[in-house]
């Protein structure tokens, strides 16, 4: 399995990209920033999105991915027609009444056709293996004030996790705990300490509060943890406060990494 970083911020400033990763090339986790990361022809292999929650960081680039494989298909390319978005229904029905609605974004759920459009929306259920491209995906219930999942994936008999979206939690660390062969976990921490009250109300964790959530994992300090979501315009001071904790294994993520399990 590779995953590439196209960004881990949670944040847009210039130069730091929104939180969205490459799996095998042709799945996403999450679509803040592919059309801003990948060039035409990487972006014509994209063929699922995995979208953990609707806000705006997370599902941006739904509306250019699909306005690029448009004109991609105006252009004569048959191959990977569509791109199918899997997420929870109530996040789904969300998309198609807050976003691909034809106020905000034109509905490519229905263009060119209802028959064959760009775009195919697809309800998955927490703890329901989906299998796409030959991975194997499961949505975890995060933490977080609108519906969100994290998401288990496993090839080869190896798993890794992506939180997405999360603040104090268990049930990340229950899934965590019970891989034979979990090979790494990214986990959210977006705030600097002093910002503890508004990490807790908007569902995301500070250094502190992630080191306090990681004794949780049994396979702390023998596993790489990587840390997303950081908040660009504290960047410096995150770095500093995360590297206070002295975790081993445990790393911030840039929008260069390629993560090779």
């Amino acid at each position: 399995m590779k995953i590439r970083v196209l960004g881990c911020y949670g944040g847009q400033l210039l130069g730091f990209h929104l939180s969205s990763f490459l799996v095998n090339d042709s799945i996403l986790l999450d679509a803040g920033s592919p059309t801003v990361t990948l060039t035409l022809e990487e972006q014509r292999y994209i063929r699922h999105v995995f979208v953990s929650h609707t806000h705006l960081d997370h599902i941006q680039d739904i509306a250019f991915l699909a306005d690029n494989r448009s004109l991609k298909r105006m252009g004569g390319a048959n191959e990977n027609r569509c791109i199918t978005i899997h997420s929870l229904q109530e996040n789904l029905d969300t998309l198609k009444t807050h976003f691909l609605n034809n106020a905000i974004w034109p509905d490519f759920t229905k263009i060119p056709t209802v028959k064959d459009p760009i775009l195919k929306l697809s309800a998955i259920e927490e703890m329901k293996k989906v299998v796409v491209d030959g991975v194997s995906i499961t949505p975890i219930r995060m933490n977080h004030p609108v519906p969100c999942t994290g998401f288990l994936l496993e090839q080869d008999g190896k798993q890794f996790i992506y939180s997405a979206d999360t603040g104090i939690t268990d049930d990340l660390w229950k899934v965590a705990n019970a891989q034979p062969n979990l090979r790494g976990i990214i986990v959210d921490c977006s705030f600097p300490n002093a910002y503890a009250e508004l990490a807790s109300i908007s569902g995301h964790l500070t250094p502190k509060q992630m080191a306090h959530e990681l004794k949780k994992l049994n396979k702390l300090g023998s596993m790489p943890i990587y840390l997303f979501h950081m908040k660009p315009e504290t960047l410096s001071l995150m770095t500093a406060e995360v590297e206070a904790e002295n975790i081993p294994h445990l790393r911030m993520l840039t929008q260069v990494d390629e993560l090779l399990l």
